[in-house]
């Protein structure tokens, strides 16, 4: 256990450290509204003006175009949370239906405009905040005033690294791509390998995301975009290492690997960059050294490559109107989620003030924090992580308030506490929480001038628990399976994405260029990533239930095995075509697996042709076949 402990301190302590510069910058940024305020002699409008600050925690790692609007939008949410929340003060009813719209609303487009964690939660936060402060109606203009210009400001420090090095972000989204291929590398041979495989296919995802959002420019624009491109190709031969069971790999692969990562923002740690002169010996290892070898071209400035690379075109950019609709369609899990937590704040809220309209906006926060969590299982640890982060946070801001400390004090500590929790947030939500409950309560110390600290901090213990028990059970109760309703669709959708690359690759020598095959693969990795992320969700909500999480597993394992076998596909533009009424065949067998898996048809016996020269894809696809079989003549669904 000791050793067990430890060995999570240092992963935690790791990933802070990783994360050190982005969150003391969140940090610096977040005080700095108060710290003018409090100069000034104004230290409860600082403490208004903070919950505009809270948009420097989003869009941390988005490109800077993106960031703006992201934050741009945020703080408009915000400066209209407070002056709802100001408006419905003296109203308790009123507050309980106002927080649970806002948490509602703000989870449903939040989803549906792509804006990450904590998406609502900041919302419902600054609602609940504005409704504790006091005042009324005619300080409305005020507060909305200095939430805006407290957004503001954290929205112009969070831009001013576009002066130094504006292509920081999709930078630090590459360098963690190659630094992931690495350690992919690295596992070939070994247990760890399946690990690192998924690992490296969500760094390429995020990617991906951000050079597409950040857009194509020439220049060094053009130099990443083919690092990119190199990445992508070296991953698909790699993963073909995977599927055959390769050996380990000559360390000197990953090293290169690692240079061409130091070369994303220094073009030169690539110049001249020497591989192995053997290929692998094992399956697929030719393909890997040719790749290896393109990837060289685009890192290493002297061949001056990467100005023909351009792999990703622009994407044309939704209405804000269609991805609404989007989401909203039956089959969406964004629709449950969202019902589901408006529900729970807006209960957990009003049972907080019916204890005590002083006090109640800490149940329906806690609420808000532990529904994040996307299944029961999730939201059980993190309502237990929840409850213990808090009681010691509580603790922690006791001591802080029993030094009787000053305005400026309590500023440099929020700087300090709000920099240690977005460093530990995505390692340890505990951890983060132990820093975000003294945050919370000594903003709303500032705000509220003359509140007995003892009283405070004792009741937030209580409040806590209630609300981890309020979205504990609401997470149970209501629409507890929506995931697994989503896997069939999930799983037959990873099949006709294994239909599109296998097609894309058997034709490649009838078309110019590789085009399709990459998009292909794209569409593939976005499949397979949504099909882990619904199959986790699924079997985390069979926690207290009866279900045996292997019957959805056994589905989801095989439709995995054939993606990797998809992508692992070589491609060479000169191998000849199979024959037009096999590919069909291919395609015909594809689509019927792909329906029965989607409950769309009933289980039934699908032939698959042969596949000569291809066997792990073969084998695969009988697997595959033969899991849908069981239960043969109901559908897959039932």
């Amino acid at each position: 256990m000791p050793g067990r402990v430890a060995r999570r301190a240092t992963a935690v302590f790791r990933a802070a450290w990783a994360t050190r510069t982005v969150s003391a910058r969140i940090g610096v940024a977040f005080g700095l509204p108060l710290a003018i305020a409090v100069a000034l002699g104004h230290p409860h409008e600082g403490a208004v003006a903070t919950q505009g600050a809270f948009a420097a925690v989003y869009a941390r790692d988005e490109p800077y175009r993106r960031r703006l609007r992201v934050m741009a939008g945020i703080g408009l949410a915000l400066v209209l949370a407070v002056t709802a929340g100001t408006l419905l003060s003296s109203l308790p009813v009123a507050i309980a239906i106002g927080v649970g719209l806002v948490a509602g609303v703000g989870s449903l487009l939040g989803s549906a405009w792509d804006v990450g964690r904590p998406r609502e939660f900041v919302l419902v936060l600054a609602f609940l905040a504005a409704t504790q402060y006091p005042g009324g109606a005619g300080d409305v203009p005020l507060r909305a005033a200095l939430v805006l210009g407290g957004a503001a400001t954290v929205t112009a420090i969070a831009m001013s690294g576009a002066l130094v090095r504006p292509r920081g972000p999709e930078e630090r989204a590459l360098e963690a791509l190659w630094g992931r291929l690495a350690d992919l590398l690295d596992a070939v041979g070994t247990p760890g390998a399946a690990d690192a495989r998924h690992d490296v296919l969500v760094a390429v995802e995020e990617a991906r995301t951000v050079l597409t959002r950040a857009g194509h420019r020439r220049g060094d624009g053009d130099r990443l975009f083919g690092l990119a491109l190199g990445a992508e190709g070296v991953l698909d031969a790699a993963l073909g290492l995977v599927l055959r069971d390769a050996p380990p790999l000559d360390p000197a692969w990953a090293a290169a690997v690692r240079a061409i990562r130091a070369s994303v923002r220094d073009p030169d740690a690539a110049r001249d960059l020497q591989l192995p002169a053997d290929a692998p010996d094992a399956v697929h290892g030719d393909r890997f050294a040719r790749m290896m070898a393109r990837a060289v071209a685009a890192a290493d400035p002297a061949l001056a490559l990467q100005s023909t690379l351009v792999p990703f075109g622009r994407r044309r950019r939704r209405s804000a109107r269609s991805a609404v609709r989007r989401v909203i369609h039956p089959g969406s899990l964004v629709l449950p989620t969202a019902a589901r937590t408006g529900l729970a704040v807006a209960i957990g809220t009003a049972i907080g003030l019916s204890l005590d309209p002083n006090r109640g906006i800490w149940v329906g926060l806690t609420t808000a924090a532990v529904l994040q969590a996307s299944n029961v299982t999730l939201t059980a640890r993190r309502t237990m992580q929840r409850a213990g982060g808090t009681i010691l946070g509580v603790g922690l801001a006791a001591l802080v308030l029993a030094l009787d400390p000053t305005a400026g004090v309590i500023v440099i500590a929020l700087m300090v506490f709000q920099a240690l929790m977005q460093s530990t947030i995505s390692a340890a939500y505990g951890v983060a929480t132990f820093f975000a409950t003294p945050l919370a309560l000594l903003i709303v110390d500032l705000g509220r001038p003359g509140t007995p600290a003892g009283a405070l901090v004792g009741a937030r213990i209580v409040d806590t628990l209630i609300g981890c028990a309020v979205g504990l059970l609401a997470r149970r109760l209501l629409w507890p399976r929506t995931a697994e309703t989503r896997l069939a669709a999930a799983q037959g959708a990873a099949i006709e994405a294994v239909r599109d690359v296998l097609h894309a690759a058997l034709t490649r020598s009838e078309v110019e260029t590789g085009h399709l095959v990459r998009r292909s693969r794209r569409g593939l990795h976005t499949a397979l990533l949504n099909l882990r992320a619904v199959q986790q969700d699924a079997v985390g909500d069979l926690v207290f239930t009866v279900h045996d999480a292997d019957e959805l597993w056994a589905t989801t394992s095989a439709v995995e095995r054939l993606s990797f076998a998809a992508m692992g596909f070589g491609a060479p533009p000169d191998r000849p075509s199979p024959p037009r009424a096999r590919l069909e065949e291919l395609d015909g067998a594809l689509d019927a697996l792909a329906a029965i898996a989607s409950g769309h048809r009933a289980r039934a016996l699908v032939a698959i042709p042969p596949m000569d020269g291809f066997p792990a894809t073969h084998r695969a696809l009988l697997e595959l076949r033969d899991v849908l079989r069981a239960g043969e003549g109901e559908p897959a669904g039932a």
